[in-house]
């Protein structure tokens, strides 16, 4: 961590926080060790001692019943430390206390301890495309730079903190700057203001499921009715009542609640569900993104790690027997179905390549693991909830359709907008009610300014309309079908070319998997966008296609891919004898000197 923006040196090893502050990640590791059952315990204890001379029976009784518990504890104890994850909360501990410096630049292709030949030939390759990509983009340097300086949420994205390991960032950021400086789309083209065209892989974060042509017509019809009713919130247009019937309709469910994004729907569902049960934990499973609240969110860059939120091993059967254990304290399980499609370890922000197994097998496996953990929610009577914030990725019907399992909530957000900001929770009304049937005076205060926005709501209309066509279910079917033909021959293509990648796919969402182990994998997305390709920040493990994609931008997709794999294997970066590369000598030094300070500073001793 660095408190320098990414890109700029300076502090290279100061944490963003100068001060000492108590770990955070502390309260996490209560979900696991059951705080509730801890204090029952401490009780009895208590209750032992203070009867134990004043009532010896009572005191007696309490013991036996101290140690039955501590037994039953220690069990449950057990299972919840087998079937969950404590990697996130051990990353809370070690972001605060070890600090890391960034590679220079000599280091920097010198990594993995290459032949001197290979280190030069990454080092010249590297730098000719800095100089090409100054020369391309001139003419957005500036803005560029702007946007990075101003712009925090984009300084941060553009920084590669989800597509490389942190040691690399400086060195890449102050040569090759990604930000795409948008002019125009065309097409599936996106047209930057230097002339550039760029073909779509990012699908907008998941908002441009359908294509860039047709999204602009939802988006027309959104404009039309807030040019009609101006920003009326509250007094609802019947556009409304029209989105929720066929919401209602494709989901199968009998309530819908709007929202501003999908985090904010999965917030919703969670509150529903605490509220409803009158339970406090949470549980989701290891690598699903459900958004960047905290309550949910896991890894880094969750400086909280909620104590009332469980990470559980992905389709794993202990992870079932622990929810069966701990019913009475579970609110919720949340799944995130697109995770189905297995590319999980498809990623490059790690120092090592892990095997890909993403793909149709993936979908198959990941629909019987659904299918049990649905039926360990019922028999448990817990709400499952289906984040499905990247909606109609998986079809007209979604997830439930595809998989053939039916959540009791479901998290609609990103192409449900039509191009605008939206979410939106569809679930019983047992669960949807806002209010205690039974105590009026117990409310769950979930509500929203923009529940109702004309402009949202009428761009969504579009897009639903359009999902229930004929048209829509051929666009659906057709791009499965093309893409299933597109996998086959684009491996075919990469294996004649001998290069050690393959592309995973199913229906919109592909990744690439690297069968060549480098630590220099995430240096790819550069070349592939050099070669013409917008990704999504996390590089080459998730990216997206659209409807709209047809053969011929497919084949174009192959011919890309392939020009930027034959320069980059031809520039050294997977050079088969790479050695694992240690951060402990990136680490030692920056810790101690930053803590040493940092103590001195307590003790009144700094200069």
């Amino acid at each position: 961590s660095s408190s320098a923006e990414p890109g700029h040196r300076g502090a290279r090893t100061t944490p963003l926080s100068a001060r000492v502050r108590a770990p955070r990640w502390a309260p996490a590791v209560m979900a696991v060790f059951m705080e509730s059952r801890l204090k029952t315990l401490a009780a009895m204890c208590f209750g032992s001692w203070l009867f134990g001379s004043r009532s010896p029976a009572i005191s007696l009784c309490l013991q036996i019943a101290s140690v039955a518990y501590t037994g039953w504890y220690g069990f449950l104890l057990f299972k919840t430390l087998k079937a969950t994850v404590l990697g996130p909360v051990l990353w809370g501990l070690i972001s605060q206390f070890v600090v890391s410096r960034y590679l220079t630049r000599d280091e920097f292709f010198r990594a993995d301890e290459p032949p001197e030949e290979v280190a030069k030939k990454r080092k010249d390759a590297f730098e000719r495309m800095e100089k090409s990509w100054k020369q391309r983009w001139s003419k957005a340097g500036e803005l560029q730079k702007y946007l990075k300086r101003h712009f925090s949420d984009l300084r941060f994205k553009a920084s590669g903190f989800e597509s490389m390991y942190p040691i690399w960032q400086e060195v890449v950021n102050e040569a090759l700057d990604p930000i795409t400086i948008v002019d125009h789309t065309e097409g599936m083209d996106i047209v930057d203001t230097s002339g550039e065209r760029f073909l779509d892989a990012s699908g907008s974060y998941g908002v441009n499921v359908f294509g860039f042509t047709k999204t602009k017509e939802f988006l027309v019809k959104g404009q039309e009715l807030a040019a009609t009713v101006g920003p009326c919130l509250g007094p609802m247009h019947p556009v409304v009542a029209e989105n929720i019937e066929m919401l209602l309709k494709i989901f199968k469910k009998e309530e819908v609640s709007f929202h501003m994004s999908g985090t904010e729907a999965v917030m919703s569902a969670v509150y529903q569900t605490r509220f409803h049960t009158q339970r406090r934990v949470t549980a989701v499973f290891q690598g699903a993104y459900h958004g960047w609240w905290d309550g949910v969110m896991q890894g880094a860059g969750n400086d909280r790690f909620a104590a009332d939120c469980l990470i559980l091993k992905d389709q794993c059967d202990d992870s079932l027997e622990l929810l069966k254990l701990r019913k009475g304290e579970i609110a919720s399980v949340i799944v995130n179905p697109i995770n189905g499609f297995g590319w999980k370890n498809a990623g490059t922000n790690k120092l090592a390549t892990s095997d890909c197994g993403a793909g149709s097998a993936a979908i198959d496996k990941f629909k019987g693991w659904l299918l049990k953990v649905r039926a360990t929610c019922t028999e448990c009577d817990i709400p499952l909830i289906f984040d499905e914030t990247w909606a109609f990725h998986l079809g007209a019907g979604g997830a439930q359709e595809l998989y053939g399992v039916q959540p009791d909530l479901l998290v609609l957000g990103k192409s449900i907008g039509g191009g605008h900001a939206a979410g939106a929770v569809l679930g019983p009304s047992r669960l949807m009610e806002r209010r205690d049937p039974d105590r009026p005076m117990r409310v769950n205060f979930v509500v929203g300014t923009f529940k109702g926005n004309p402009v949202s709501m009428g761009a969504m209309n579009a897009a639903l309309k359009y999902v229930t066509t004929p048209e829509a279910k051929k666009a659906i079917e057709g791009l499965r079908d093309r893409v299933d033909k597109w996998v086959g021959a684009c491996n075919k293509e990469l294996d004649k070319q001998d290069l050690p990648i393959s592309v995973a796919a199913h229906r919109t969402t592909w990744c690439i998997c690297y069968k060549q182990h480098s630590a220099y994998n995430f240096m790819f997305m550069y070349y592939l966008r050099a070669a013409g390709l917008q990704m999504a920040w996390v590089g080459t493990g998730k990216m997206l296609l659209t409807l709209e994609f047809s053969d011929e931008h497919l084949k174009r997709l192959t011919d890309i891919i392939v020009k930027a794999g034959k320069e980059f294997k031809a520039d050294g970066w997977w050079w088969e004898g790479g050695k694992p590369i240690s951060i402990v000598p990136l680490v030692l030094g920056p810790t101690l000197r930053y803590h040493t300070a940092a103590l001195k500073r307590r003790l009144g001793l700094a200069a």
